[in-house]
């Protein structure tokens, strides 16, 4: 086999067989599919046991107990039967040259341990999709890193051996596990992004809040002090991570995280989503900040449909 496709899943029931499909449907066959549920609560495991009794290539792991992210992507690392590992995730669409470019992509370059590439957000239709240019060569992306994560976790391919010599996946780093991983590779191997997309990232909002925001932004923070400082304890990242960001102002960042997902969903024309996103993000900011928000969202409101009047035209 060429590789491993690894797809762990939790309560991925809405989208998961989109995402199983695109993957069975590559123009590259070659490979095996590791799907590992943990300890869904949805229909996740039925969906699961349905394409594994319909197609050789998946190989099924269900979780009794929840392990959580980290600890599923490391399982994942340990069972893979290839060194060229493809990650997936539950609610994204593969495009179907996404295998085959990647292998071939990496067997070109033996010196690459991760390699992304650009992606689609997704939008109402393919036709709404955005295209997300990212850095490509490791220079830049490193530069990049250094603010804020530039690889798509979903759409990479990595060298097993080189991220298991690395220790994994650190669960420490909740909702930032990939950047963490990304910025400790960078020290060793080389990165990049292969500039075509491969892959149809769901912009998705559920279950959103600003407080999650709030706590993946901590992690965020902590990925990159640590990298700067290896030699500080958990601790005292985590703390010099929480005051970095209580001085920036929380009221600030939250109306920011909160313009750019509304424009943004707004951009792919997923209004009933902006709208929702405006109603529950209006319910946790200041009301100072409400009505800034609420002009925002009416003005790309007009401005996507402007745009798409004069393409009608």
């Amino acid at each position: 086999m060429r590789c491993s496709v690894l797809l762990p899943v939790y309560n991925g029931g809405a989208f998961l067989h989109l995402a199983i499909e695109s993957i069975l449907k590559q123009d590259d066959s070659d490979f095996e599919f590791l799907l590992i549920d943990d300890c869904s609560t949805d229909h996740s495991a039925e969906i699961i046991h349905h394409y594994a009794e319909s197609d050789g290539r998946i190989r099924p792991i269900f979780h009794r107990e929840n392990a959580g992210l980290a600890a599923t992507l490391n399982e994942g690392l340990q069972e893979a039967r290839s060194d060229l590992i493809v990650r997936m995730d539950q609610d994204d669409v593969a495009l179907a040259k996404r295998i085959g470019t990647q292998v071939e992509f990496m067997h070109g370059r033996p010196d690459i341990a991760v390699a992304g590439s650009f992606v689609y957000h997704m939008g109402r239709r393919p036709t709404d999709d955005r295209l997300v240019r990212l850095p490509a060569e490791h220079e830049e992306i490193v530069r990049t890193l250094d603010r804020e994560n530039c690889i798509y976790h979903p759409s990479v391919i990595m060298q097993r051996e080189r991220i298991l010599s690395l220790g994994g996946y650190r669960a420490e780093f909740r909702n930032s596990e990939d950047y963490d991983l990304w910025l400790r590779v960078a020290k060793v191997y080389r990165l990049a992004n292969i500039p075509e997309p491969l892959l149809r990232y769901r912009f998705s909002v559920t279950g959103m809040t600003l407080g999650r925001k709030w706590q993946q932004a901590l992690y965020t923070k902590m990925a990159v002090i640590s990298s700067r400082h290896p030699e500080r304890s958990l601790d005292q990242v985590r703390q010099e991570a929480a005051a970095e960001l209580e001085s920036r102002g929380k009221g600030w960042f939250l109306e920011q995280v909160a313009r750019g997902t509304i424009q943004e969903l707004i951009c792919l024309r997923l209004f009933g989503d902006a709208l929702r996103t405006l109603w529950r993000f209006s319910r946790q900011v200041d009301r100072n900040r409400v009505m800034p928000l609420v002009r925002d969202f009416g003005g790309a409101l007009l401005r996507t449909w402007f745009r798409g009047a004069r393409k009608t035209l």
